[in-house]
């Protein structure tokens, strides 16, 4: 029986298609494999730069800078804040690549409770000193979960905040356009928020940017972070160019993903199997325990589903077993999750 991944990030099915392998060749053929160095040495290629104006233009943000990887996005985007004296008011369980950026810039940080905009508004009421910093993740990348990013906005612009969204998991798969958590809560492009996104996700790719206004955006790409690290090598670029392209013209894979999350949700909760949300292409299976979670890791995998369990770094809770609705599945990939989940013990 052939396994069939019900889980990881790419929710567009885009890794595997072919479209992107085909630009890919034609890079390597043209540029090479890798980078060879970072951007301000010889790494830089006009396909980074066209990836770069259409990542802008695309999320209507005024400028875009390019990453080797996602992860980098936290310590580049806080290390211009350095010395600002600035304090970060963050949602308790935003990624580790944020918390690695705040301390590493030697930043205040004050935890408001999970998706509770009540709670940062309570605290920033009584804040004093420069304009902070308000953070979260758009998509919390286990649970599903979105933040009250509207509401979250509102309470930060009342203190003249810079807003810092990490929306690895929204970007290409949420939003009536694909632009994300920022677009699925109606939060349009502005001078004071920043958005970092991943194109290892639903774009099928690797790296990842940083998007907001042109003058930070400068700070982020001479920043030691991003101008001291590797970017991603042309060919990668060109098969990034290809993926925004499809998201772009093609929203009907998209459509796909959600019809898909649905009918696999559905199947859950006949069941007597809640998620965490129903907003995302996640799906934040809850168990009993951790042990009843790892169990139904197995059944899935004799049904030739791959779901892993194991202790998620960035998800507190211990008994969730993180899913995924995809939109290259076959009828007979999503029968045969629909037959695993009706004999699934509980």
């Amino acid at each position: 029986m052939t396994r069939v991944n019900f889980a990881g990030n790419d929710y567009l099915g885009l890794a595997r298609d072919p479209r992107l392998a085909d630009a890919l060749c034609r890079a390597v053929r043209e540029y090479g494999i890798s980078s060879t160095s970072s951007r301000w040495a010889l790494g830089w290629t006009d396909l980074h730069q066209k990836l770069e104006d259409a990542l802008a233009a695309f999320t209507g943000a005024e400028a875009a800078c390019i990453t080797g990887a996602a992860y980098f996005g936290g310590p580049v985007y806080y290390s211009v804040f350095a010395g600002s004296g600035r304090v970060v008011y963050c949602d308790e369980t935003v990624h580790s690549n944020q918390f690695l950026g705040m301390r590493a810039a030697g930043l205040e940080i004050r935890k408001f409770k999970h998706l509770d905009a009540g709670d940062l508004k309570r605290q920033l009421k009584g804040h004093k000193g420069p304009a902070p910093i308000v953070a979260a993740d758009g998509v919390y990348g286990i649970s599903g979960e979105v933040a009250p990013l509207a509401e979250m906005a509102e309470a930060a612009r009342a203190v003249g905040a810079e807003i810092f969204v990490d929306d690895a998991h929204g970007f290409g798969a949420l939003g009536a356009s694909g632009r994300g958590s920022t677009e699925l809560c109606g939060l349009a492009p502005a001078p004071d928020l920043t958005v970092l996104c991943s194109m290892s996700k639903a774009m099928g790719c690797n790296g990842g940017f940083l998007t907001g206004r042109k003058e930070l955006v400068e700070k982020f790409r001479r920043s030691a972070a991003a101008s001291g690290s590797a970017i991603p090598p042309p060919p990668i670029a060109a098969a990034c160019l290809e993926s925004l392209r499809i998201i772009r013209e093609e929203p009907e894979l998209r459509d796909k993903m959600e019809s898909h999350a649905r009918r696999l949700r559905a199947a859950l909760a006949a069941r007597g199997v809640s998620v965490v949300s129903d907003r995302t292409p996640i799906l934040g299976m809850v168990f009993k325990d951790e042990f009843e979670a790892a169990a139904a890791d197995k059944h899935f995998l004799k049904h030739g589903l791959v779901i892993p369990y194991f202790k998620y770094a960035s998800e507190p809770r211990e008994n969730l077993l993180r899913g995924a609705a995809r939109a290259c599945y076959t009828e007979e990939h999503l029968a045969r999750f629909e037959k695993a989940v009706a004999t699934l013990k509980r």
